[in-house]
């Protein structure tokens, strides 16, 4: 992926969350107070808190910390009571209007007050809330104290990495007293035809119902409530559909009158014509501005992602425009190692472009709703998603002889669930509805409710929730396939498409066959999946499974097992060893926490891309507990024992490959007439070079190679960005790897690699991927895993010049220098 594709992504995104004229929408990122502990009293606004950290959003309590036996449920990294405090000034734009504070996320029970007011609270982490705080502001131009606790004290809450905070973006939404309501705005493809493509754009108007507002000083003195109908404005709705070069591709507008307390619904209907689809292989955008005009005097817009495209899902496969896809996609969960929970733009833009490259085309958000940006980087790089709501209900999997209920986690969903699903999920689907992205909801994943009596009026009344809010897309839930239990007879019958996780573990060698054959009027997804290549030998005979999601496509924190064991040729393993299972996280996803890529996503690019593809590898023995999550575990380097005999893989798309060593063939080997298992070669292992070609009617197509290292010299670094922003915000990713004096990556290199900054920016810290290091990713200094480690630099808020060196001993250091510019 290219700097300029990262920046591209950025700047689409920034554009769609904050891109208004009228409407004003302030990201509040900067100068929060920060407590880690619990303050009482400090909600109100005259508390001291002048000896707090000043902090900037997304902010991630959980990353910062030190890895530690006593949270086994947040990744060994510490959770608990966390308070933010942030003063700002009542804005003077809209004077009457309506002040909305909407947070992203908050990790976890969230309670919001502004000028000692309580606002409310919210439980789950990972869904968008909002408050109104119109009544509660001072006047225009004087202070308020926004308050903010969050408390993830109790263990175990989840089962994997939640962190810890104000881990999303908070926004201060400012708008005219009649407005288009948050969320209040859904644009659909109804139709695609010859006459091009007709858009429906529902609009959703209010009117403030506070005294502060302008009409309602008109009620409020001598009127009465009786003549609230006599107040009433001419409101108009110009909708546009914008192409991606911002030009106009249709218009339509409406009028109404609109009393003081009264809503509106407009219902528009526009024609793009020969639109420009949208799919993963051309992500084509449009964007829908809606632009509300009061007595012909613009007063608030909207910019709505738009992506004209139809979706189909039967038992003859899943048809995106009419052409039927198969869903090639991985499960994902929502941290990103150094970052925590409070993962950015430019890190969702790499690592879905690095998806992409291996020929993925979806993602699974496991197990609930990632953060607005996340949604966005798909839209505008082409990554279909599955959006998920929950992973439990009520019930946990023991059920006890008590009719209460409790969760998969003692202080988890379960406790909430009653009183919030409905909440929840309706907030899901409202924010996250017009993103073309989107195209499946699933509605829990592997729930033991599903499995009892109960479990069967709650799924249905999930399904019309999602109905309700949007009738376009299909509503799956993800059935465990491990447990003993079968399936409750019918449950499948309440979904548009079932999802099943590890169907292997529980059909054996008949995947889905036994399933089509009792419902063949069903579309299969395998929701949920090992690595094996059958898996996807299935899929490629039967047209009814339509795809898959493998567990996991990117490492992550939690969840924590010794599946494959330790790899004692190479890699360092560190003393962790006062953590359950020997790991701070899950290590076999098809890219590690810094960005490379295991042979996995190898063998997936070389079954999933079009583009010619050869890639070399050693295979590396699998304990049979392990087999099915690291199918293709394997090494890239040719550094062995002399006469050791080693398998060697040619993961590649290519029919045939043709394999050297030091120059002389050792043959043309064929794929295996299916096509989905990788090309082997046993080969008794000399110094040199082993090099693939990959051939296409005899013909070079593409190469790769495996060189011999010689020992390390010296220290390489590469970036990711080819400048930064002087906000205090902006960050860049840097790679280092130990090398030779040919620059070759020296494999079992564990030097420990420092990192300085100076000039206009700050070392975030420096990590390395290997799970069972104990070393805290905000350190200045790591060790190497396999030669490789990471460091994120964060630019500060002046101009100039970033200056960066990483050391080792032994080694020769290398240096980067990042020019840091004036915001735009």
């Amino acid at each position: 992926m290219t700097n300029r594709t990262i920046e591209s992504t950025i700047s689409y995104v920034e554009r769609m969350l904050e891109g208004t004229d009228y409407r004003s929408i302030a990201s509040l990122e900067e100068n929060w107070r920060f407590h880690a502990g619990d303050a009482p009293g400090a909600q109100a606004a005259g508390y001291d808190d002048s000896a707090w950290r000043i902090v900037q959003l997304p902010h991630d309590d959980s990353a910062e910390s030190d890895f530690d036996a006593a949270y086994p449920a947040n990744g060994y990294v510490r959770s608990g009571v966390l308070w933010y405090r942030l003063p700002f000034v009542s804005p003077h734009r809209h004077s009457g209007g309506k002040r909305y504070l909407m947070l992203d996320g908050a990790a976890m029970n969230a309670e919001v007050w502004v000028n000692g007011r309580c606002l409310g609270t919210h439980p789950y982490a990972y869904t968008p809330f909002w408050h109104d705080l119109t009544p509660h502001l001072r006047p225009a131009g004087e202070e308020n104290v926004l308050a903010v606790k969050v408390d993830a004290s109790l263990q175990p809450f989840g089962r994997s990495y939640q962190g810890n905070g104000l881990f999303r973006r908070v926004q201060l939404i400012v708008a005219a007293p009649l407005h288009i309501d948050v969320w209040g705005v859904v644009a659909r493809t109804e139709s695609i035809d010859s006459e091009g493509a007709l858009i429906s754009v529902a609009t959703n108007i209010s009117v403030g119902r506070y005294p502060e507002t302008k009409w309602n000083a008109f009620v409020w003195q001598g009127k009465g409530m009786a003549d609230n109908n006599e107040i009433s404005k001419n409101c108009r709705l110009r909708t546009t559909i914008l192409d991606s070069e911002g030009c106009e591709v249709a218009v339509a507008e409406a009028e109404t009158i609109v009393p003081q307390f009264g809503k509106h619904r407009f219902e528009q209907r526009l024609r793009v014509l020969e639109p420009d689809l949208w799919s993963p292989d051309q992500p084509n955008l449009y964007r829908v501005r809606s632009v509300l005009f009061v007595e012909d005097e613009p007063a608030d817009d909207v910019l709505t992602p738009l992506g004209i495209r139809t979706l189909s899902f039967t038992a003859e496969g899943f048809e995106l425009n009419g052409i039927e896809t198969i869903i090639k996609g991985v499960c994902l969960h929502q941290d990103a190692a150094i970052f925590g929970g409070a993962v950015q733009t430019r890190t969702w833009a790499s690592r879905l472009a690095m998806l992409k490259e291996a020929g993925c085309n979806a993602v699974r958000t496991s197990h609930h709703p990632f953060q607005a940006e996340f949604y966005h980087a798909c839209d505008f790089l082409g990554m279909m998603v599955m959006d998920e709501a929950f992973d439990e209900w009520r019930l946990g999997w023991e059920r006890g002889y008590s009719d209460s209920p409790y969760g998969k986690n003692t202080y988890g969903y379960s406790l909430y669930f009653d009183q919030w699903y409905e909440t929840d999920l309706r907030a899901m689907i409202k924010r996250d509805r017009n993103h073309p992205s989107v195209v499946m909801w699933s509605v829990g994943n592997e729930i033991p409710d599903l499995y009892f009596d109960e479990g069967i009026p709650i799924l249905r009344r999930l399904v019309e929730i999602c109905k309700e809010e949007d009738d376009t897309r299909p509503v799956t839930v993800c059935a465990e396939g491990n447990h003993l239990l079968n399936l409750r007879e019918g449950i499948m019958d309440l979904v548009d498409v079932p999802g099943y996780n590890y169907i292997a573990s529980r059909e054996g060698d008949a995947y889905y066959e036994r399933i089509h054959a009792e419902r063949p009027d069903l579309a299969l997804l395998g929701s949920e999946t090992e690595f094996e290549p059958e898996h996807w030998k299935r899929i490629m005979q039967h047209r009814y499974v339509i795809g898959q999601f493998l567990w996991v496509g990117i490492d992550y924190l939690g969840e924590g097992a010794d599946v494959l064991g330790e790899d004692s040729a190479l890699g360092n393993t560190f003393d962790i060893s006062a953590l359950a299972g020997g790991r701070r996280g899950w290590a076999f996803g098809l890219i590690d926490s810094v960005g490379t890529a295991r042979g996995e996503y190898h063998y997936r690019r070389s079954i999933w891309s079009e583009e010619p593809f050869v890639r070399l590898a050693v295979k590396q023995p699998v304990p049979a507990a392990g087999e099915a999550l690291a199918y293709m575990n394997s090494q890239f380097h040719w550094n062995w024992n002399e006469g050791e005999r080693k398998t060697v893989y040619a993961f590649t798309n290519c029919a045939e490959a043709e394999l050297f060593l030091n120059g002389r063939s050792l043959g043309v080997l064929a794929k295996d007439t299916e096509g989905y298992r990788a090309i082997e070669l046993d080969v008794d292992y000399v110094p040199g070079t082993l090099v693939a070609v990959g051939l296409s009617e005899g013909q070079r197509v593409c190469e790769d190679q495996l060189v011999t290292a010689g020992g390390a010299v010296r220290l390489k670094l590469s970036c990711d960005a080819e400048r930064l922003t002087a906000d205090g915000r902006d960050f860049a990713e840097l790679r280092i790897l130990v090398v030779d004096e040919d620059g070759h990556l020296v494999p079992d290199a564990a030097h420990s690699i420092s990192v300085t900054v100076q000039g206009s920016g700050s070392l975030l810290g420096v990590y390395s991927a290997d799970a069972t290091s104990s070393e805290s990713y905000r350190s200045a200094s790591c060790r190497a895993y396999r030669g490789i480690a990471a460091a994120v630099v964060r630019a500060g808020r002046d101009p100039g010049t970033i200056a960066i060196e990483a050391s080792a001993p032994g080694l020769a250091a290398a240096s980067w220098t990042l020019p840091c510019i004036k915001p735009d």
